[in-house]
This record gives C-alpha cells, sequence and structure tokens, in this order.
C-alpha cells in the first residue's frame, strides 16, 4: 500500500473522511512543539517549537534515515511503550534558527512557499524558505506575539500580541515600522485571519481576543464589526470555512462556538476535549464536515460541524495537544496533524 493510501486509511466504521490513525511524525525538536501549520499547497508542513528553531518537512513521505535509527531504538530499547516510536518518522527539509532568540510561538507560510513568518517573543521574524536566510526581524510590539500570519502573496505580514495590539507590516520596503496598528482590542489578541479575493487583495482581518469579542475588519469600507461572546469567554482561535460565510471559535473553557460571518450563533460545542489551562487551536476540515480541536489530555477531538457531537477523538499524545493543522485540500481532507508539549507531531 502507497503512503498516499496510508495516510487516507482509516478504521472500520469511521467515514474515510475523519482520520483516525498515525501515518507518520515530525521527529527533531527538543521539548514542545508549540504550533504547526500546512502550506497552502499542502505538500509541506512548518512547525515551531520552545528550542527556537522552525522546521520544514514533507508530512507524506517517510525518512529512511530516521526509519532506520527509530527501528534500532525500537530494538535496544527496554521500555514496552513503543507506540510512538513505531509512527514512521516523516521527512525533514530545513530546520530555521537564526533570529529566535525566545521559543516560537507561531508561524506561517506565504501562498509562494518562499517566506517563514515566525514569531519569537516580541519579534516577528521573517526567513527565506530556500536559502534558510534572515530576511527581517521586526519589533515595536511591548508583549509577546501570539499570532502571525501574511497577505498579498507575502507582500503584508501580520502580528498579534498579549499587548492588543495587531500590527501590519510592509513585506516589499525596507521600513520597519508598521504600516498600520489595530488597537482595538481591550486584552491579549489570541488569533489573526485574513480574507482574500482571487487578485490576492485582502478584504478582511479577523481577529479574536481574550476579551471575547471576534472583530471583522472590512478593509475595503474601512468598517469594524465586532461580534461579543461575553467578557467571561476568552477566545483562543478562529477558523474559517471555505467560503469564508462561517466560523468555529475556541474558548478557554472549552467551548467551541459555530457562527455565522455575521456573528449569529449556530451552535455552541463543550464537553469533547478537555481545556481551561492552555490557549488551544480548533480547525474545520477542507470540506467543511469537522471542526479538528486540540485538547489538554493529549488528545485530539472532531467534531460534526452541523450537529457538534463528537465523532472521532485521536489519542498519541501524552501531553497537551495545543496546536492543530488540518490538509487544504478537499481531496486529503482527513488529513491532519497535531502538535503537542510531550515533544511530538503526528500525521493523521
Amino acid at each position: 500500500m502507497s503512503h498516499e493510501t496510508a495516510i487516507r486509511a482509516t478504521i472500520t466504521g469511521v467515514p474515510s473522511s475523519i482520520p483516525s490513525q498515525p501515518t507518520t511524525r515530525l521527529v527533531g525538536h527538543e521539548g514542545p512543539v508549540k504550533v504547526v501549520r500546512f502550506s497552502s499547497c499542502g505538500k509541506y508542513c512548518i512547525t515551531g517549537g520552545h528550542d527556537r528553531t522552525v522546521r520544514l518537512w514533507n508530512p507524506a513521505r517517510i525518512d529512511p534515515v530516521g526509519s532506520a535509527i527509530a527501528r534500532n531504538e525500537i530494538h535496544s530499547s527496554s521500555s514496552s511503550d513503543t507506540s510512538l516510536n513505531n509512527i514512521p518518522p516523516a521527512l525533514p527539509i530545513q530546520v530555521y534558527a537564526d533570529g529566535h532568540t525566545h521559543g516560537i510561538a507561531d508561524v506561517c507560510i506565504d501562498d509562494t512557499s518562499t517566506t517563514v513568518l515566525s514569531a519569537s517573543d516580541k519579534t516577528l521574524v521573517v526567513t527565506d524558505v530556500i536559502s534558510r536566510k534572515l530576511k527581517r526581524r521586526f519589533q515595536g510590539h511591548t508583549g509577546r506575539i501570539n499570532t502571525v500570519t501574511c497577505a498579498s502573496s507575502g507582500n503584508l505580514f501580520l502580528s498579534g500580541s498579549y499587548d492588543g495590539t495587531v500590527r501590519i507590516w510592509d513585506g516589499k520596503s525596507g521600513n520597519s515600522n508598521p504600516i498600520q496598528t489595530l488597537t482595538d482590542a481591550l486584552d491579549s489578541v489570541s488569533c489573526v485571519k485574513v480574507v482574500q479575493d482571487a487578485n490576492d487583495t485582502t478584504t478582511e482581518i479577523i481577529t479574536t481576543s481574550i476579551d471575547g469579542c471576534v472583530r471583522v475588519y472590512d478593509v475595503r469600507k474601512g468598517l469594524l464589526h465586532v461580534h461579543d461572546l461575553g467578557k467571561d469567554v476568552a477566545l483562543t482561535c478562529i477558523s474559517q470555512t471555505s467560503d469564508n460565510m462561517c466560523n468555529a471559535v475556541s474558548c478557554l473553557n472549552g467551548a467551541v462556538y459555530v457562527m455565522e460571518h455575521t456573528g449569529c450563533l449556530l451552535n455552541t460545542n463543550f464537553g469533547g476535549h478537555t481545556a481551561g489551562r492552555y490557549s488551544l487551536e480548533c480547525c474545520i476540515t477542507a470540506d467543511d464536515q469537522y471542526i479538528a480541536c486540540g485538547s489538554e489530555n493529549g488528545a485530539a477531538v472532531l467534531y460534526d460541524f452541523e450537529s457538534g457531537k463528537v465523532v472521532q477523538t485521536l489519542r498519541g499524545h501524552s501531553r497537551a495537544t495545543c496546536s492543530i493543522a488540518c490538509h487544504p485540500d478537499r481531496m486529503y481532507s482527513s488529513v491532519v496533524i497535531t502538535a503537542s508539549y510531550d515533544g511530538n507531531a503526528i500525521v493523521w
């Protein structure tokens, strides 16, 4: 069976569109793997760790060298718990370490797969994917950067911070100052997303904050729409459907809100995952059928988008699974990657 087929393989009784078994793991970080993201084409993924490195992988190919080492470790190990070691390592491609003074809080790769953004404490680090050379370091936030993203084919960089601001940086000019700063959040900004049209022009900027609000900035009209979910609801992440008409929003209290783009609540999911201490991510699968969420007990939970019912629980990590990425191609909507504080990232 080819590895591509193996990636989509499922256990009996589970629909083929739902991830169900580990296929590879991303081996190399020392300490917690804090974030994982797919490239826009889905062929590659990047991870960021507490070890101050960003790593680029081909998650669908097995590393022949790493597989041989893993087999030797299993053979010589006296431990009976080799479940993780039995998962073949994925193929590592690059390691990016320059410019990072602290652990990596978030990463992003642009649509052309030429530039990597990473958040290291209060600094936004820009690195060339191919050469691994440090291109820029943007500074100006007064608090830790929690979230980064890029827009307009890598011409604009956005960073959201514990200081409550979103800063927009010019990725092409030599200007080291932000071209715009959004200061509407009353607390830490936890997630930033952009909506673009067919010409890669940014039409909206969407943010979540610990203050309980989803903010939608209409770039063309210069308007701000605020969807307040409550002052006691700390929002940790937002994910959009493929048509950008609905959102899933994860919260520190364990709730997952499903809402229309206009702010109308459609559903609220509770109980399937453990939350309360860590900032957990959620991600809508490419076919818009399921919402994948991290969990503090090491699992990853998939909810049915419409009913909110738990349809699958992925168990493989021994510590909190805080970051989760869904494959961007509908053909591979059953593929997700989980990143955990146990030092592992697993492709399912």
